[in-house]
């Protein structure tokens, strides 16, 4: 195995707490064969080119790294901002505002006023350091841990108090991982230029004893991801079977401090590994997917409530949102398969909480996206006569639509059924939305 040191920087001004934040040497080392899959993947379709590429981000400011440095900061490099050597602020996105109003030849409501990104990340014109096109290369790094906050009241680009280590929700992988000590893997796709940006997609499996960090692959992936930059994110967990730490007692493992998870681990993690995408390959800001599986499933479902500052759309088999997580902050597109029997993460609406998964079941997960996104009503219609079980809201904006693919006897999980792979419609329908 071939380990490299890349060394990464910018100084990031936060509002909140008045420091500076910097950017680390990370370590990594290149998987040399392909990633396989987590969880279930579709089988080969047609592959969807890459959105245009918009206008230059600013570049981060290098800055070297020295000893263990800083810990890396969180959140999306914005599409806008000063050139070489300018700051990029933590949590940062291009806010360009979606256009109110009814859109969509359906008559769906607008998402007035939600952010909406457009453009190329500051990695773009760079040489891809610890990143290529003939397998996964994993980078472990540490996170900030912040300073003084009080839950629900902290920050996006640090880990709060109850997750630090010596906090009463801290868990360690048997590597000696932390949520303020993570890693991920990253491979580019074929012929990687670094002056077209790439669509990106996020990938997260399910709990395993065999997902245990460090990750070795694209965590979870679909038919047609390898036209984009594919990612796979990491779990972190005190036991040997890993999952993300994304809520309930896989965040808190005493369920009576549930209420940390407000501000848990994992947008923190999913915010700064994007960012060192963000500023290490280029990238179309437009088009950042979040996906996964059973855990993975509500991993990339938290990101698209959450970060949906920077997240494009999510898709996701099974999963579904907690009830103690972080505050949703914009619409994001969803494509979401689910089976009617799953009895580990239940379709519901369920009459009472599950308490242990804190939840109500992935349908109110879908109810969610549906307001927040901006349908004026529950409508819908059939998607795709080659998917019969999959309905699309009719009354959605056309940038923010959403499918619910619900497969009457399907087992947890599962994405190809009565010979048909549900999951090769995703990425054909991710990478034809429109622009926000």
């Amino acid at each position: 195995m071939v380990t490299d040191n890349v060394s990464s920087g910018a100084a990031a001004f936060c509002r909140r707490f008045g420091f500076l934040l910097s950017l680390v040497s990370l370590s990594c080392s290149s998987d040399g064969g392909g990633g396989s899959s987590g969880g279930a993947s579709g089988a080969a379709g047609a592959s969807a080119s890459g959105g245009a590429s918009g206008s230059s981000a600013g570049q981060s400011g290098s800055s070297a790294a020295s000893g263990a440095g800083g810990a890396i900061g969180s959140g999306g490099a914005g599409a806008g901002g000063g050139g070489a050597g300018g700051g990029v602020q933590a949590g940062g996105g291009n806010a360009g505002g979606g256009a109110g109003g009814a859109s969509g030849a359906s008559g769906g409501g607008g998402a007035g006023g939600m952010p909406g990104r457009t453009g190329k990340s500051g990695g773009c014109g760079k040489t891809a350091m610890g990143a290529n096109s003939t397998g996964f290369t994993n980078h472990r790094f540490p996170l900030q841990p912040c300073a003084t906050c009080t839950v629900p009241n902290c920050p996006k680009d640090c880990i709060a108090p109850p997750f630090a280590p010596g906090g009463r929700n801290a868990q360690k992988s048997a590597n000696g991982e932390t949520f303020v000590d993570r890693d991920f893997d990253i491979q580019l796709p074929a012929n990687y230029d670094p002056t077209h940006a790439y669509p990106v997609f996020y990938g997260g499996s399910g709990c395993g004893t065999d997902r245990v960090p460090p990750i070795k692959d694209a965590g979870f992936q679909v038919s047609g991801e390898a036209v984009g930059i594919r990612v796979g994110l990491s779990q972190v967990v005190s036991d040997s079977f890993s999952c993300f730490a994304d809520g309930a007692i896989r965040c808190s493992p005493n369920i009576a401090n549930v209420a940390d998870c407000k501000n848990g681990p994992e947008i923190p993690y999913f915010r700064a590994v994007q960012k060192w995408v963000e500023d290490n390959t280029c990238v179309d800001l437009g088009k950042e997917f979040v996906g996964g599986s059973s855990s993975g499933a509500w991993e990339a479902l938290l990101a698209g409530c959450a970060s949906a500052d920077t997240v494009r759309g999510t898709f996701s088999a099974a999963g579904g949102l907690r009830q103690n997580r972080w505050a949703c902050n914009g619409p994001s597109a969803a494509f979401m398969i689910v089976s009617t029997p799953d009895q580990a993460n239940p379709v519901g609406p369920l009459p009472q909480i599950f308490k242990d998964e804190d939840t109500f079941g992935s349908a109110p997960a879908r109810d969610e996206l549906l307001t927040r996104n901006g349908c004026v009503g529950t409508n819908k219609a059939p998607y795709d006569a080659k998917y019969p079980y999959c309905v699309k809201y009719t009354d959605c904006p056309a940038a923010y639509p959403v499918v619910w693919c619900e497969l009457p006897k399907g087992n947890h999980t599962q994405t190809n059924y009565e010979n048909v792979e549900y999951a090769n419609a995703i990425v054909p329908f991710l990478l034809g939305l429109p622009s926000p």
